[in-house]
């Protein structure tokens, strides 16, 4: 295999380990004078981190480095940038992944702007895709915040730990974080990857809202399981089925 699966791109070396690649971008969140949105370049890195991350540990991947892109100067911004990075990294459990990157340093921005980049691992007999049968549920997880509204609401996020053990559980078939694309275009991304239609049911509303640094998490499981949140602040729904086309 050796292709991009809706925001990864995945290559295997050998019949079993590959490679495992996503990445994400943000920008005129900050500080600085022509930023639109108010928040320390710490935040900021740490949600554009998260994304990738999130879509890797989805499908079963390990984050073995990550490449951040900076384009602004590394005193103040990009030494608080990589603080955000490294502190976002400890809350996976994998703070041993190696970091690399670039700042601007030749002209002088106004804007705040950064990409990650998520390099990662992948066993075969790990990799989550096309996972999700005739009958399958959808659920839910979380609500489709983005810009001010992620700061005021982030005890109602999901975390990589709530990410990890849905994936742990019995009869959860796949899992993908939404970000700006929104809920129903990544539904119909899951469908896709199995050759199914995504039918929503009436629980199923902001279905085109971004859901800004993957503030929701879509969890196919089997019909008759619901997918249990340790959480109870974060909000989980059922908003469709997977059928066969006719």
């Amino acid at each position: 295999m050796n292709e991009n699966i809706r925001d990864l791109s995945v290559t295997f070396l050998t019949e079993e380990l590959g490679v495992i690649v996503a990445c994400d971008s943000s920008g005129a969140i900050g500080l600085k004078e022509q930023d639109q949105v108010e928040v320390p370049p710490e935040i900021t890195s740490a949600f554009c981190l998260r994304v990738p991350l999130m879509e890797i540990l989805a499908v079963g991947g390990v984050p073995k480095i990550v490449i951040d892109t900076i384009s602004n100067e590394m005193n103040p911004t990009g030494n608080l940038m990589l603080t955000g990075i490294k502190t976002e990294l400890k809350k996976t459990g994998f703070d041993d992944v190696l970091i690399n990157g670039s700042t601007e340093e030749n002209m002088t921005t106004t804007m705040t702007s950064i990409g990650v980049t998520v390099i990662g691992s992948i066993e075969k007999k790990s990799f989550v895709y096309g996972k999700i049968i005739k009958g399958s549920s959808l659920y839910q997880v979380g609500y489709p915040y983005v810009g001010e509204a992620v700061l005021k609401n982030q005890d109602k996020i999901f975390s990589y730990q709530d990410l990890l053990n849905l994936r742990q559980q019995e009869g959860v078939l796949e899992m993908i974080p939404v970000g700006s694309k929104g809920i129903l275009y990544e539904a119909n991304q899951l469908a896709k990857s199995s050759k199914l239609i995504f039918k929503e049911n009436n629980q199923a509303e902001n279905l085109t809202q971004s859901a800004g640094p993957a503030t929701v998490l879509l969890v196919a499981v089997d019909k008759e399981v619901v997918p249990v949140l340790l959480n109870d602040k974060i909000p989980i729904k059922k908003i469709g089925t997977f059928i066969r086309e006719n």
